[in-house]
């Protein structure tokens, strides 16, 4: 199975630096047999601590204790067949117990979202791994990766909760994953796309979707995290204030819409949001040249007063 209409999401362009490095994703020998796909073992334990994850997050971006700090479009007569970002770096922040830290790409419309991206989640995974993840908020289905009806996987060789070994070091080797989610023209399915090959992976029926059946409205790129309210916050990203520097910072770059006619545009028209300037800011730092638009984000963490 795979899109019925190729995606033109732009290649990489040519980058003036070489401390980015691609990270791939995949199982070793080629993955399961002819006919299967790669799901997660599933135990008494991991259903349980899923429920509690689903219950903390809202795709409303609202919930108690949760704080983010991302670029969106701005509201208006936006209208995505898809987004992404050829290079998302690649962190470990510290989260324990029932917090969690993420990076995360967003599209949405009226109550249906869909999300890709790394976490750092013991509550999920029951480790402290940076791990793939997508999240499906539509109708019923409100969940990670196959735990719920929605998502098609079809590739044998790529699980939907790898974990990353390779974690970006400041001033060293930067590691980065590509992601996009785009709509088929023909039939409506949403296709989740993975490294700078832009492999289909799998799709989100149009069935399953009232909002996403049509357009998206709004993206976002960036941080979240979480933490019940009055406990310390977990850190975000790199860890620290993004600065304004690859080298350093956590950050999607160069990020893209698909326009309604199917072509790559630069999204210009990007705002800032930070719901807790004390611990995580975020920055659009425009163009970079021989790059793309680049969004740097990330925090500390810290205080249980905010």
């Amino acid at each position: 199975m795979k899109p019925s209409t190729p995606f033109h999401v732009g290649a990489r362009d040519q980058d003036s630096s070489n401390f980015t490095k691609p990270v791939s994703i995949g199982l070793k020998g080629g993955g399961c047999p002819i006919g299967t796909v790669p799901i997660r073992r599933i135990t008494k334990e991991d259903l349980i601590r899923e429920r509690l994850s689903s219950r903390t997050m809202s795709s409303d971006d609202n919930t108690p204790g949760a704080h983010y700090a991302v670029a969106r479009t701005r509201s208006g007569s936006n209208k995505f067949l898809g987004a992404g970002a050829q290079e998302i770096s690649l962190h470990n922040p510290h989260a324990s117990g029932s917090q969690y830290s993420a990076a995360k790409i967003k599209i949405q419309n009226g109550p249906d979202s869909i999300e890709v991206g790394w976490r750092v989640d013991p509550s999920l995974y029951g480790d402290s791994q940076t791990r793939l993840f997508i999240r499906l908020d539509a109708g019923q289905s409100h969940c990670f990766n196959t735990r719920c009806p929605g998502f098609i996987i079809v590739r044998s060789d790529i699980p939907l909760d790898w974990a990353f070994h390779r974690i970006s070091q400041p001033f060293g080797d930067i590691f980065f994953i590509t992601a996009y989610i785009v709509k088929d023209k023909v039939n409506g399915n949403r296709w989740l796309l993975f490294e700078e090959e832009h492999i289909a992976v799998g799709f989100w029926p149009k069935r399953i979707f009232t909002g996403l059946g049509d357009l998206a409205n709004s993206v976002e790129w960036g941080g979240e995290v979480f933490s019940p309210p009055g406990t310390p916050k977990p850190p975000m990203g790199a860890g620290h204030f993004a600065i304004g520097s690859r080298r350093v910072d956590s950050f999607f770059g160069p990020i893209a819409v698909l326009n309604e006619y199917g072509q790559t545009v630069d999204p210009d028209n990007v705002e800032e949001f930070a719901d807790n300037k004390k611990l995580y800011n975020v920055r659009n730092k425009g163009i970079e040249k021989d790059f793309g638009r680049v969004i740097l984000y990330g925090g500390r963490g810290g205080s249980t007063g905010v």
